[in-house]
């Protein structure tokens, strides 16, 4: 008999266990309470403190997709250079990303001659190895 209560017991918390699970993937939240020296799964929050299942306060990011920082690969391919072309380096990474975005702006208006400086730059850029 009291084998049969435990069992009963097993699947009747996990039952509630789903329950809570499966509200809490449908946007209700799931509060885990005790209620008579019993854990008590509830989409009411039994206390003024009570926080919802699985919700740490922070969003979920997955970085999973994205690519790693390349800041050691830069400082690694630019390590053999001299300090003055690494300056140069640091000089045309600011100044391709405003030419760049420059030439962006003026959209189909662009011409050839607004387009030199930037093709200059990268040329440039590639001549030192950055």
């Amino acid at each position: 008999m009291a084998g049969s209560a435990i069992r009963w017991g097993v699947v009747l918390g996990a039952l509630v266990l789903a329950h809570a699970q499966e509200a809490a993937a449908q946007g209700a939240p799931a509060y885990k309470c005790m209620q008579r020296g019993k854990v008590v799964y509830t989409q009411i929050p039994c206390s003024a403190g009570a926080k919802p299942l699985g919700d740490d306060g922070r969003p979920r990011v997955n970085v999973r997709y994205q690519s790693p920082p390349q800041d050691r690969a830069v400082i690694a391919r630019r390590a053999p250079l001299s300090p003055a072309v690494r300056q140069e380096c640091r000089t045309l990474d600011h100044t391709l990303v405003e030419q760049e975005g420059e030439f962006k702006a003026k959209g189909s208006a662009a011409s050839l001659d607004d387009e030199m400086p930037l093709v200059r730059s990268k040329k440039r850029f590639r001549e030192l190895k950055c």
